[in-house]
């Protein structure tokens, strides 16, 4: 057998009932093939009861779980190999009470958010098109800041019967989860921003600025981006006559970034929020939640991923705003706009997508790099008639700054040297050897990814390319 063990193919070396729940997992995810009589190492090893298996495997599926199943026997080198064929469901299947999910080559018993979210997302339902908790109504609330956008960006006088067909109330005038986030006075608590100014490459540093609000989802929108233009600087390349600015991130990926965190995230997770941090080589915004289909984005080829939509409904109001099209381009925007045509980037950094179960981040690195534009904004004191003390502090702002990418070189150089010894190494035991937190490793992670100095191969159980 030359296939290995994947998101759809497991192999047993003997049956046990408790692979009862590898089915489930299968069902509730893409479907899959289980193979018994076959050892983890992909040696045939055969059973002796396989006659038995084809009669007793179905049914105990079938009484199970409701599943019907095709199990069929296979001849390999004179040994039987039993192998169960599982669809993909239509509807969520529990195993005795408990919903197992089969992602990467792993399977995971849901439970919590991670439950609910697969509930929603599996009966074709979203949580935004939901009506709220309390059945708050329309009637309760207003919608200034929502009406006054609409105005602005398209012309168009919000109605009465416009919350309806968007989907942000139902015809008996109670408020959708959709229409909660848009209120002027939001009800739902994990409507938050955090937004931090660190003064550094990491968390370790201290914090210049930050913001924490809790509001609806266009005054949210417009607290992250002040934020960011107000705590983020302007390089400039030096001309004989004339100084062209080029602005540190582009305005176009800052707000998809911002606007998919917003839209994109899982609100069923309570207590949660999108934070945006700064840092003097890159902006980090992360939302709750992963992937909807509970794939890791790093895995996949990001200019080819298919749309799907955790919360359709507060995407649709926001392609009728031109903030986002509904098809969902905001990846490609993202890339398009650090390696397109117009794109100003000498260089050459792109942005970063990285997801776990919990959490969506994307890395968007600073056009001008952190020695680049210190050298360039404390050169610009100078020349601006600063006098003699800004021209005596050059040394030091860069000094400090080369000390920060210094030290951060000498963590990128180890994780290579750790690649490069063990290719399938992971961010966990690098970390142990540096000393560091898992997640400063993953975020060193994303900027050699970034940088073009690895290159994953074989998704979640594949290993690193070092390219020099």
């Amino acid at each position: 057998m030359k296939k290995s063990e994947s998101h759809n193919v497991e192999y047993k070396r003997s049956w046990h009932d408790e692979y009862l729940r590898w089915v489930c997992g299968f069902a509730n995810a893409k479907g899959g093939t289980i193979w018994i009589g076959i050892d983890d190492d992909r040696s045939i090893v055969g059973v002796a009861n396989a006659k038995k298996l084809m009669e007793d495997v179905p049914n105990k599926i079938k009484d199970t779980m409701g599943l019907v199943v095709d199990v069929s026997l296979v001849r390999k080198r004179q040994k039987d190999i039993v192998r169960i064929d599982v669809p993909e469901s239509d509807f969520p299947v529990a195993y005795h009470g408990e919903y197992h999910y089969r992602t990467g080559s792993t399977k995971q018993l849901l439970t919590g958010f991670a439950l609910t979210q697969f509930l929603f997302h599996k009966m074709h339902l979203s949580w935004d098109s939901v009506e709220t908790v309390n059945k708050l109504r329309v009637r309760d609330f207003t919608f200034k800041r929502l009406r006054y956008r609409f105005d602005e960006r398209i012309h168009k006088t919000v109605t009465a019967a416009d919350f309806v067909s968007f989907g942000l109330a139902t015809k008996s005038g109670v408020l959708t989860n959709a229409g909660a986030l848009l209120t002027d006075d939001c009800p739902i608590p994990q409507s938050r921003l955090f937004c931090t100014r660190w003064l550094g490459l990491d968390k370790s540093a201290d914090s210049a600025a930050s913001r924490k609000e809790h509001g609806n989802l266009l005054e949210l929108l417009d607290l992250a981006e002040s934020f960011i233009r107000t705590q983020t600087n302007r390089g400039w390349i030096k001309r004989p006559t004339e100084r062209d600015n080029f602005p540190d991130y582009p305005e176009r990926a800052v707000t998809e970034a911002v606007v998919n965190a917003l839209i994109h995230r899982d609100y069923t997770m309570s207590g949660s929020e999108v934070h945006i941090d700064i840092f003097d080589d890159r902006i980090e915004v992360t939302s709750p939640g992963g992937m909807p289909d509970g794939s890791l984005v790093q895995d996949l080829d990001i200019m080819n991923i298919a749309s799907d939509r955790r919360n359709g409904i507060l995407a649709d109001v926001f392609d009728r705003l031109d903030y986002m099209e509904r098809e969902g381009s905001g990846f490609k925007k993202i890339v398009a706009a650090y390696t397109g045509k117009m794109a100003r980037n000498p260089l050459g950094v792109r942005p970063a997508f990285y997801s776990s179960v919990g959490s969506f981040t994307v890395t968007l690195p600073n056009l001008n790099g952190p020695r680049e534009a210190a050298i360039e904004r404390t050169n610009g004191l100078a020349d601006a008639g600063g006098g003699g003390n800004p021209v005596g502090n050059v040394g030091n702002s860069v000094g400090n700054v080369g000390n920060r990418v210094s030290g951060e070189t000498d963590l990128e150089h180890l994780v290579l040297e750790c690649l490069r010894g063990d290719a399938k190494m992971s961010a966990a035991k690098i970390a142990k050897r540096a000393k560091v937190t898992t997640r400063t490793i993953e975020r060193v992670f994303v900027r050699l990814r970034t940088s073009g100095h690895i290159l994953r191969k074989g998704g979640t159980r594949g290993s690193w390319e070092v390219r020099d």
